[in-house]
């Protein structure tokens, strides 16, 4: 199962990757967030899960970014891409969370 879970984890980040950062979110910052930080620190978060398990300061990183983007998302609505972006970016940040806390069970 973990396997199965890494091989996803690995498709999801590759289509992130792929996908260009919405411009208008370079000085937007819904709920007082600065996105841009959050983009780059949950795809630190998320590369590192695949290359192995997390420590535990990155562990709760990853666990309080997935946290609060859950809780913007609803406030960038307005804007499709950057809703489609950032959803996908959460999901992905849950799935390496997943599979890290497999990696530990």
């Amino acid at each position: 199962m973990a396997e199965a879970n890494l091989d996803q984890l690995a498709q999801l980040w590759d289509e992130f990757r792929a996908m260009p950062f919405p411009r208008g979110f370079y000085l937007r910052e819904p709920e007082g967030k600065c996105m841009v930080t959050m983009d780059s620190t949950l795809a630190g978060c998320i590369s590192s899960a695949l290359d192995g398990p997390l420590g535990d300061r990155y562990r709760d990183i990853l666990q309080g970014r997935i946290t609060v983007l859950g809780t913007i998302l609803p406030s960038i609505a307005d804007d499709e891409y950057a809703t489609e972006y950032f959803s996908h970016l959460h999901g992905t940040a849950v799935l390496a969370a997943e599979v890290d806390r497999a990696r530990r069970e």
